[in-house]
């Protein structure tokens, strides 16, 4: 488990709330082995990002993935992380998650993890109910409030940082709100002291749910990057 904190910073967001709906400049979706090195067998490609746009004095290219661990489409899981080896390995379900039993290749989320590419291979984009679906969602604050937030720190400890955050975002009336909601928001593990900055989340309805009666109890995955260590965190909401 990793030992984090909420860190609400006195700087601005550098990228606001947007919604991702094709390639852009800057993010790619379903990246494939010649665009990006990583471990085929644990990890299902979403999207390749430039980490730039939230940090200018950092180039890296990160892979956005879902492991392919047997649980996580039914939120099994607390936060998972994995990291850029070297050019050779590339990208790797960190060594904790690396033995874990991972989906069997006909499993129904693998199908539907391939109609999801197919799909967009094709049209540029994917649909659901009609409407563009987004492929992620990049920027803005991460939302509190949820499960999975529980699973980043202790409970019993106080943050009355965070505390002041929840009373002046729960009213758009309070005269803070604009300041507050436009902070830059991280994560600090405690243990190595190191910041992992809040990339943005992604519904699994895009990737891993095909059938219409489950879209409305899909999962949302927020995602987080720490670039000393070149290291991805995910963390799993599922209502």
């Amino acid at each position: 488990m990793l030992n984090m904190a909420f860190i609400i910073k006195d700087t601005k967001l550098n990228v606001a709330k947007t919604d991702i709906f094709h390639d852009e400049a800057g993010y790619a979706a379903f990246p494939t082995a010649e665009s990006v090195v990583f471990d085929r067998e644990k990890l299902i490609p979403i999207g390749l990002l430039s980490f730039n746009m939230f940090d200018a004095s950092i180039d890296d290219k990160i892979l956005i993935a879902l492991p392919n661990l047997q649980g996580i489409p039914d939120g099994d899981y607390g936060p998972i992380t994995y990291s850029y080896i070297d050019e050779q390995q590339g990208w790797c379900l960190d060594d904790e998650y690396a033995n874990d039993d991972t989906l069997e290749e006909q499993d129904e989320y693998l199908d539907n993890y391939q109609q999801a590419q197919d799909e967009f291979a094709a049209n540029k984009c994917l649909m659901r109910r009609d409407k563009k679906l987004p492929l992620i969602t990049l920027g803005g604050q991460p939302r509190f409030g949820q499960n999975w937030a529980s699973c980043l720190y202790n409970e019993l400890a106080k943050n009355p940082e965070l505390d002041h955050y929840y009373e002046v975002t729960c009213s758009l009336n309070h005269p803070e709100f604009e300041h507050m909601s436009t902070r830059d928001i991280v994560y600090l593990d405690q243990k190595d002291n190191k910041e992992y900055t809040f990339i943005g989340s992604f519904k699994d309805e895009a990737y891993l749910v095909r059938d219409s009666e489950y879209l409305g109890f899909a999962g949302e995955f927020m995602v987080f990057y720490q670039p000393e260590l070149k290291k991805v965190m995910l963390v799993a909401e599922y209502d």
